[in-house]
């Protein structure tokens, strides 16, 4: 038999060139398959790891779909596959919709941000609420103690504006409006409460109407028990490390702080929708994202129920959730590449879980976004100075490195744990520094500088952040996994 070579005839250079794009088209397709295959193992490794029945993630870049990835089950007894369609609690992340809420009924002049909330309750709120304002409320600036302490709460019935703060109100508050800064369940019930007193309507028609009704994204919605929900996702608590279901009920008086459902993809549509301006108006977005103001002179990087943070130069909005209920979530948005990452949970653990995640599945679209996208920063002198220090640390010998405060403060935990590490470790390496600015979240004022390293143990690899303070004293280090 002979063969007889082709010529280059135009005909056969058209098919040798569309052979080599579908080549070339067939590697692309094929190092794409490796990427998503690479992360659907690290999520199912991390759902086993961590128990978490059943888990869902969206992507969205620029008001697009690109990734709708669902694990594991919505619900443990029906072994009901999780799925796109999923509809999940996603705790905290409700607070967005209350402060969207306040915006709106500022923008419609029957209320001002400013004005002391005693103006809007029941007369049953304490006189020792007086210098609190709104603002105060979404800024978590209030000193309220959180309800979520309190024991006497149940979850099991339902509550009124006054019985509420009945609840609430023997409670000393924890500093003077304005003096600090802490995270507190209870100022949101009263944004719901003040709301109704505002609008004339419930906290959940309000939003409904000016809020839900305008989205068009179906699967949000209030949590009731007695609905009934297509795709709703069971949620569950561990217990001895045994998966039981999580509280079913919600008294309606809490919705502002965590009451509402969604998919995950809906999720991630409805911030996108949020920060890119399309619910309230630009300037009432630009006021719900400042950092908070503290009299001593602070500026803390959380606006109006939205968490601002920067990491190694890029910066994003993030909020977390968590229920009683059996859910964490997690969401977070970056401006710069208008890519918005949420991922929901059918366990209750701080949101953790879906944190753990998220950071992986943002670090895969933008690479450096997550210390383990960090590469090492060649400086073997500094390297090993520093892991002189972690044994030293370790081994409980006094650094001049360290500030008093952290010195004092330093758990046995800590140290316990950074001895296994040692003990484990197979390399350590430099990932570099970050000055801190504005748009970090942070407390200290003394903090000026993170610097980042990893370590690689038999089994898996953890981060050590080193916050160091402007005297050049090391004021905390942060433990990652």
């Amino acid at each position: 038999m002979y063969i007889i070579p082709l010529q280059n005839t135009p005909s056969v250079i058209y098919m040798k060139v569309r052979f080599a794009l579908f080549v070339a088209l067939l590697f692309v397709a094929s190092t794409m398959s490796v990427q998503a295959d690479s992360l659907d193992e690290f999520v199912r490794s991390a759902m086993s790891a961590r128990k978490i029945p059943g888990v869902s993630i969206a992507v969205l870049r620029d008001g697009k779909v690109i990734r709708e990835s669902s694990y594991g089950f919505a619900d443990l007894e029906s072994r009901t596959p999780a799925s796109r369609d999923s509809v999940y609690e996603i705790g905290s992340i409700s607070k967005q919709f209350a402060s969207e809420a306040i915006m709106l009924l500022v923008e419609d002049g029957k209320l001002r941000l400013d004005d002391p909330i005693l103006q809007y309750l029941p007369a049953n709120a304490p006189n020792t609420w007086r210098a609190i304002t709104i603002r105060d409320l979404l800024n978590h600036t209030s000193g309220l103690k959180d309800w979520t302490e309190i024991k006497e709460f149940s979850y099991r019935r339902e509550y009124t504006a006054e019985e509420f703060i009945d609840l609430v109100r023997p409670f000393p508050l924890t500093f003077a409006p304005k003096y600090n800064w802490l995270y507190s369940n209870t100022n949101l019930p009263l944004v719901g409460i003040i709301v109704e007193k505002a609008s004339g309507k419930s906290y959940e028609e309000f939003v409904t109407e000016r809020i839900l009704n305008r989205l068009a994204l179906p699967s949000i919605r209030f949590k009731h028990q007695q609905d009934v929900i297509p795709n709703r996702v069971s949620g569950y608590v561990l217990r001895n490390s045994i998966l039981k279901n999580g509280e079913p009920f919600r008294p309606k008086v809490i919705a502002a702080s965590g009451g509402m459902l969604a998919t995950a993809t809906d999720l991630a549509k409805w911030w996108e929708a949020v920060l890119t301006g399309h619910v309230v108006s630009q300037t009432s977005l630009e006021e719900m994202l400042k950092p908070a103001k503290i009299n001593d002179g602070r500026s803390v990087a959380h606006g109006f129920a939205f968490f601002t943070n920067t990491f190694n130069g890029n910066k994003f909005i993030f909020h977390a959730g968590s229920t009683v209920g059996g859910f964490g979530s997690m969401v977070y948005y970056f401006p710069k590449d208008k890519l918005t990452v949420a991922v929901i949970g059918n366990l209750e653990d701080g949101g953790f879980g879906a944190e753990y995640i998220a950071k992986r599945v943002f670090n895969h679209y933008i690479p450096g976004t997550f210390v383990g996208g960090l590469k090492e920063v060649k400086n073997d002198e500094f390297r090993d100075r520093t892991l002189q220090l972690l044994n030293d640390i370790a081994a409980q010998k006094t650094r001049p490195e360290l500030s008093a405060n952290f010195a004092a403060k330093m758990s046995d935990a800590f140290r316990t744990q950074l001895s296994d590490n040692l003990k484990l470790m197979r390399s350590f390496a430099y990932l570099g520094s970050e000055k801190i600015g504005e748009n970090h979240f942070i407390l200290d004022p003394a903090a000026a500088e993170f610097q980042r390293f990893n370590m690689v143990l038999a089994n898996k690899t953890v981060y050590y952040h080193f916050r160091m303070n402007k005297d050049g004293k090391i004021g905390w280090i942060i433990y990652e996994d």
